[in-house]
Formats: structure tokens, sequence, C-alpha cells
């Protein structure tokens, strides 16, 4: 009798622990779908600013177990790094941590994704240190999870970018900034007249508008002929890498093409250096007619004057233009100058920037940013060996 009531006590206390098991594994099995939810719903916000969106819930992400992650890698042509949580060693998948003393330990784990797009290169990693069990088995549910979310962030934006980018290519790319340029500039020589106050501020307008007005009409010209002719195509305006003859490209005077641009846009010119070189110069037109447009806006936007040093430079096999604002804030975080759809200021939200770097890089440049003082310094490298 007593061994059958000792078999029924371990029986019982083998129920009692098989169901207290069951019911905890429902409770935390109710609270991760819960927290899945929470971390599935961010899935429009990863559409609008994925990296952003990590960063602001971080605290979601670590309740689904993620409880380090860091990526690092290029994005649209400005290098990031960033770290949440804890460092995590350098492991791959799946791999054991060793401690001081070489034994193999495993309550880390590393799991690694990498994402790659034309203009998206970034490496993710995502800790889950200390996690044992049946959390550990839905920390590693919830960050497989999370990578098809990325995933599937980024093919979106992709395709969006692409959808636009072809979109906008029905009337050219050179048609648009023309487009905005005039009007642009139209809006500025209306202002000018505007506020003139005598007739003397009225013939210093009207001399700067004769100045103008010969560059504004070739650009007129150029949209009339692009409009009205049935015969036209986007790819007349391809960039010159496209073009079947590279070497039919024209010798350009940076100075002109810099004082010009500067003229069109109002922007004074303090210009440093000059050059001849071969190239395109539809992309040298879109890099100026953006890069000094912006320095206008923004600087009236401010009510600052428009000014822009300019310093044109040999260096090595290439001539690099550099344009410095040190006095003019942006808005914007300095690694979304060149991503589509982000602005720098409250007019202008579209494509450009982003349009004036691949051009560069497709005629064979570069285009990027950097800072300087309390603004920023914009440099178009373009290779020199026709120059």
């Amino acid at each position: 009798m007593t061994d059958l009531y000792d078999a029924a006590v371990a029986l019982v206390v083998a129920g009692l622990s098989v169901g207290f098991t069951m019911v905890w594994l429902r409770h935390l099995s109710r609270l991760h779908r819960q927290r899945m939810d929470q971390m599935l719903a961010l899935r429009e916000a990863l559409h609008d600013d994925l990296l952003g969106t990590l960063v602001l819930h971080q605290r979601t992400l670590a309740q689904v177990g993620l409880i380090s992650m860091d990526w690092q890698g290029n994005w649209y042509g400005s290098p990031v790094f960033t770290r949440m949580g804890p460092p995590i060693p350098a492991l791959v998948h799946g791999a054991a941590a060793t401690d001081a003393r070489g034994q193999r330990r495993f309550d880390d784990r590393v799991l690694c994704q990498s994402f790659q797009f034309d203009d998206i290169s970034l490496d993710f990693r995502i800790g889950l240190k200390g996690l044992r069990g049946e959390r550990h088995l839905f920390a590693v549910q919830a960050a497989e999870v999370l990578f098809a979310m990325l995933q599937g962030a980024l093919a979106a934006r992709q395709l969006a970018l692409v959808a636009a980018v072809s979109q906008r290519a029905r009337v050219g790319v050179f048609l648009q900034h023309d487009m905005r340029n005039l009007a642009q500039w139209v809006q500025l020589v209306a202002e000018d007249f505007a506020a003139a106050q005598d007739d003397q501020t009225l013939m210093v307008r009207a001399r700067r508008l004769r100045s103008n007005a010969a560059l504004a009409a070739n650009r007129a010209e150029r949209m009339a002929k692009a409009l009205l002719n049935p015969t036209w195509q986007p790819s007349l305006s391809a960039p010159l890498t496209s073009r079947e003859d590279p070497e039919a490209a024209p010798m350009l005077d940076l100075d002109e093409h810099i004082r010009q641009a500067g003229e069109l846009h109002q922007v004074e010119i303090e210009l440093e250096g000059g050059a001849w070189l071969q190239w395109d110069e539809q992309a040298l037109a879109t890099v100026l007619d953006n890069v000094l447009g912006n320095v206008s806006t923004l600087s009236r936007e401010r009510l600052l004057p428009a000014h822009c040093r300019v310093r044109v430079m040999e260096e090595g096999q290439d001539i690099a233009v550099h344009f410095e604002t040190p006095q003019l804030p942006l808005e914007i975080p300095l690694d979304r100058l060149f991503e589509p759809w982000a602005t720098s200021g409250t007019v202008n939200k579209g494509l450009g920037m982003y349009q004036a770097r691949k051009q560069a890089l497709q005629a064979g440049g570069n285009l990027y940013a950097e800072p300087l003082g309390l603004g920023v310094r914009i440099t178009l490298r373009m290779p020199c060996k026709n120059s």
C-alpha cells in the first residue's frame, strides 16, 4: 500500500507539474503573440523611415527578445552604423561563444542578415544573450519575422523609387530641372521687382534681369522644343556614359557655368580656382541647379544672405568642385541629403539631390557631402584626364 500511495503522489505531482508547465507556456505564448502584434504594427513605419523606426521602437524589439541589435553599411551613399543594447560578440549564426577559460557556453547567440539593393547595403546582427528555452525560441522567431519585415520594407522602397523615377523619365530629367529652375528664376525676379522702392533700385534689378535673360531664354527654348516635338524621347537627354560617343562631350568652362548658375539662382559666388574639362554638360547643370538652388531657397527661408564659397581644385586625377556653406544649417541629417524624397527645406520636396548624384555617378563622377561648421560642404568630383 505504501508503494501505491507513493506512486499516486508522484503521479499527482507530475500531473500538477505538467499542468503548471502548460499554463506557463500558454501565458508565455499569449504574451509573445501580443508583443509580436506590436512589432508587426511597425511595418508601415518601416516603409517611411526604416532606420529611424528601429531606433524609436527599441523597447518594443527588446520585449520580444531582441535585446541587442546593430547594423552597418551604406545608406544612399552615406556610411551608417548604429548599435542598440549591449555590444554583440563577433559570432556567426548558430556559433557558440567561449569564456576566459576557453570553455564553450551557449547563452550567447547572434543572428545575421545582409540586405543588398542599388543604393542600400546593410548588415544586421541581432544578439540573443542569455535567452534559453522557450524565450530563446520565441526570440529567434521574432528575429526572423523582423528580417522579413526589413526585406519587404526595403524592396517596397526600391520598387516605389523605380516607379517614381520611371514616371519622371517620361519627360526627361533635364526638362524637369529646367522647368523647376525657370519657375524659381521667375519667382525671384518677381520678388526683386516687387520689393523695389525707387527708380534706382528698379534700374539695378532691370540690369540683373538683362544679364540673366539670355540664359533663361535658352532654357525656355529647350523646354518648348522638348514639349512640342512629338519625336522627342527621354533617351536624348541620357547621361554621357550611355551615349555611343563619349568623346562628343563639349569642353566646359567651369568658372562660367558656376557663375551663370549663381546669377540664375541669385546666389553670391565666392569662386576660387577654375578649370576647363570635357564632361557631361547636362550632369553639371543638374548638380549646379540643385546645389545652388537649395542654397538660394534655404537662405531666403532663414532671411540670410544667399552666399556660397566655391573652390575648384585639381586633386590627383580628378577635378573637385567644393560648394561650402558653413553658416547655413540644414534641416535634415547630413546622411539623408541624397535620400529620395528627403527635403532640406519647406519648398524643395522631391528627387533633386538624389537625381543630381545619380547623374554625376553615371557620367563618371561623384557627388557627396560632409559637415562644415554649422553647414555643409558638397563636393562634385569629375575625372580630368581630358582637362
